[in-house]
């Protein structure tokens, strides 16, 4: 299991371009904005550093995503907040739920890899949930990064 993981986690090497959509159920607000994501392999663990440009401004997330155990973990450090989370290889791909179990329902992301013209797509879709005036509302995840060649 350790090294199928391992395989799987280093197509993630390298440099990938592309946006990211992000939409309410409840309100219907939608946005789309560039995201650029880079991922290396260190002492037997993957890091990834990620950068959004949103209505929000420029958004930076850093990962770190290890076997312990025989579970795939990921730690996600966004300003002063860290997440963790647990994956699954699943489908061909890998589904991350929150580690924290009161939010393992609140929350699940799925990466895949595919092929677009020759070249490798990072393909990302889930949902967050938040609450709001009129109760629980879902906001969609969907993601698409092309694998920029590495010249």
């Amino acid at each position: 299991m350790g090294n199928e993981l391992i395989d799987y986690l280093k197509q993630y090497e390298g440099r990938w371009l592309g946006d990211f959509t992000i939409h309410s159920t409840a309100t219907g607000y939608s946005e789309t904005f560039p995201v650029e994501q880079r991922y290396w392999w260190e002492e037997g663990q993957l890091h990834g550093i990620s950068v959004s440009d949103t209505n929000n401004g420029l958004q930076t997330a850093k990962s770190l995503t290890f076997i312990q155990e025989g579970k795939l973990q990921s730690e996600v450090i966004n300003g002063e907040t860290t997440e963790r989370f647990l994956g699954f290889l699943r489908d061909g791909g890998i589904v991350w739920i929150s580690a924290d179990m009161k939010r393992a329902n609140d929350y699940q992301m799925a990466e895949r890899f595919a092929m677009e013209e020759g070249r490798p797509l990072l393909l990302t879709e889930g949902f967050d949930s938040y609450v709001y005036q009129e109760g629980l509302a879902h906001l969609v995840y969907r993601g698409r990064l092309l694998k920029e060649d590495s010249k």
